[in-house]
Formats: structure tokens, C-alpha cells, sequence
């Protein structure tokens, strides 16, 4: 008894006899360096090719920046042409006339007459380049049909929500 319990079956014929194929040495293989880079750009012209893009994006993103501030320049060359033909300036004003603009109170000092005509609609404000110019409502007119951001609405703000909230007219104060 000195085969296994394996033997004994494979020689009864009761056991499957396991054929096992050779076994192939493992080889390396190697890849050439040509076929890597047909079949992928190598790194250094990934590197090459984003910092050309970059350089690309920076070099437009300039562009439009020039574009805008010559844009601008215009604007305000326009602006500054109608203020010298139009603006009224008195040096006796001494009134502070109020106004939101660009999400603050800003300030234009006005005489008392002007202040009544600024209520009338018959002057109006325009900004120019951190300054604030009275013109007659013509020549807004024509500001805003170039630069309507330039022009501040000097309405003054309607009160909000009163017709939706009404005060009832039992109410004690």
C-alpha cells in the first residue's frame, strides 16, 4: 500500500486521468520605443502641446482685454465730447443731491434750481470717469443711446410691497 490513494483510483480507471499542458517559459517583451509613441504622443509633447494651448489662451484672453479698453476709451471720449458741449456747472451750488448708483449712494452738488429740474426730468447725471455731470435731458438722451450704464436713474426707489401689504385703515399708530 504504498500508492496513494490517487494512484490506486487512476489505476482502477475510477479517477480522470488530468493531462497537464507544458508549461510556456514566460518571456518579456520588450516594446520598442517607436511603437509606444505611434500609438500615444510621448509626454514631452504633451507638455509641448498644452503649454502652446496656454500660451494660445493667454494671448487671446489679452486680446479681448484690449479690445475691451479700447472699447471703453471710446465710450468715454464720446461721453466726455457731449459733457463739454453740454454740462452746466454753477460754482455757487452747494446743495447735495443724493443718488444710487452702481449699488451706493453717490452725491452731485446741485443749486436749488437745478434740484427742482432734476425733479422735473429736465437735467440729468452722467458719470465719467469718477465724476458726476449735470446735462440737460437731450443730452443724456444720447448718452444712453451709446452707454446707458453711464447714466444714474435719479427716480429714487418706489416703496415696495404696498399694494401687496396694505396698512388697514383701523390701525392705531
Amino acid at each position: 500500500m504504498s500508492k496513494s490513494l490517487k494512484e490506486q483510483l487512476l489505476a482502477l480507471g475510477l479517477a480522470p486521468a488530468k493531462k497537464q499542458a507544458p508549461r510556456k517559459p514566460l518571456r518579456h517583451t520588450k516594446i520598442k520605443r517607436d511603437q509606444a509613441v505611434s500609438a500615444d504622443i510621448s509626454l514631452d509633447q504633451a507638455y509641448r502641446i498644452r503649454k502652446k494651448e496656454e500660451r494660445h489662451q493667454k494671448e487671446q484672453d489679452a486680446a479681448s482685454k484690449r479690445e475691451q479698453q479700447r472699447q471703453r476709451r471710446l465710450v468715454n471720449q464720446k461721453i466726455a465730447a457731449l459733457v463739454k458741449k453740454h454740462a452746466i456747472r454753477d460754482e455757487s451750488a452747494e446743495t447735495k443731491r443724493n443718488f444710487l448708483f452702481k449699488g451706493r449712494i453717490r452725491t452731485v452738488l446741485v443749486t436749488a434750481d437745478q434740484n427742482d429740474q432734476i425733479n422735473r426730468g429736465r437735467l440729468a447725471v452722467v458719470y465719467l470717469s469718477g465724476n458726476y455731470h449735470l446735462l440737460p435731458s437731450a443730452g443724456v438722451e444720447e448718452v444712453r443711446t451709446f452707454a446707458a450704464d453711464h447714466v444714474p436713474d435719479l427716480g429714487g426707489a418706489e416703496p415696495e410691497g404696498e399694494e401687496e401689504n396694505p396698512v388697514p385703515d383701523d390701525l392705531m399708530w
